[in-house]
C-alpha cells in the first residue's frame, strides 16, 4: 500500500443514510418513504441519486432534494415510491447513495431497512354500534392495527383482508365486550354497548 493510498483513506468523508416515515402497506399496493443523505463535510447534495435496492435488484430511485430537511443543516432529502411485493410478510431492503459522483471523496454508504406487508383488503366490515336500540357516536371501533370512528348513525365500515379479527369498541361512558369475527367475505355486525355511569367525583367529599 502506497503513502498515496494511505493518506486518500485517512482523508475519505463519511456518509450517513436515514429512512424514515415507512408506512406498513398492503401487499401490491404503492407507497412512499422518506430518505436522507448526510456527509461528514457537510457537502450539497441535491440532485444526487438515491436507489432502494431489494437485494441487488434495483426497486426504485430518487433524487434528493436542494434543501436539507427543516431542521438540520446537511440532511437532504427525498420522497421515494416503490410498490410492496404481492405476498404478505416482513421484507428487508436497502438504500444506497453512490458517492463516485460526489467531489469531495466518500466511502460509500448502504443502509437496510424493514417494511412489514400486510394482506391485501378483499373484505368490507360495517360495524353499527348501538345502546338501549340508540346509535352511539363518535365510538372508536378497533380491529388489530385497523380504526374507524362511527358516524351519527352509530355506523363505521372497514375494509379488512381475510382473517381472524378481535373486534373492539370504546367509547367513554359505556362498555362494549370484545367480539372475535372470521372475515372471509363482506359483513355486518351490530355490537350492543351498555351505558354505564360516570364516577361522582364528589362522592369521596360525602362519604
Amino acid at each position: 500500500m502506497t503513502a498515496d493510498t494511505l493518506e486518500k483513506e485517512d482523508t475519505l468523508h463519511q456518509m450517513s443514510l436515514a429512512v424514515w416515515d415507512i408506512p406498513t402497506p398492503a401487499a401490491g399496493e404503492w407507497f412512499s418513504i422518506k430518505v436522507g443523505a448526510k456527509s461528514s463535510a457537510g457537502c450539497a447534495l441535491g440532485a444526487r441519486r438515491i436507489e432502494v435496492l431489494d437485494g441487488d435488484a434495483v426497486m426504485a430511485t430518487g433524487y434528493l432534494g436542494d434543501a436539507p430537511w427543516p431542521g438540520t443543516d446537511a440532511l437532504f432529502w427525498v420522497a421515494v415510491e416503490l410498490q410492496a411485493p404481492d405476498q404478505p410478510g416482513l421484507i428487508t431492503l436497502a438504500v444506497r447513495f453512490n458517492t463516485a459522483e460526489l467531489d469531495e471523496p466518500h466511502e460509500g454508504a448502504t443502509a437496510p431497512f424493514k417494511v412489514s406487508v400486510i394482506a391485501k383488503p378483499e373484505h368490507m366490515l360495517t360495524v353499527k354500534v348501538v345502546a338501549d336500540g340508540v346509535p352511539v357516536e363518535d365510538a372508536i371501533v378497533r380491529l388489530g392495527s385497523t380504526r374507524a370512528i362511527t358516524d351519527a348513525s352509530g355506523t363505521a365500515a372497514v375494509k379488512l383482508a381475510k382473517g381472524h379479527y378481535e373486534l373492539v369498541v370504546w367509547k367513554a361512558g359505556y362498555d362494549a365486550p370484545a367480539t372475535p369475527l372470521m372475515i372471509d367475505a363482506d359483513a355486518v355486525v351490530q355490537i350492543d354497548a351498555r351505558a354505564v355511569a360516570e364516577p361522582d367525583p364528589d362522592a369521596v367529599w360525602t362519604a
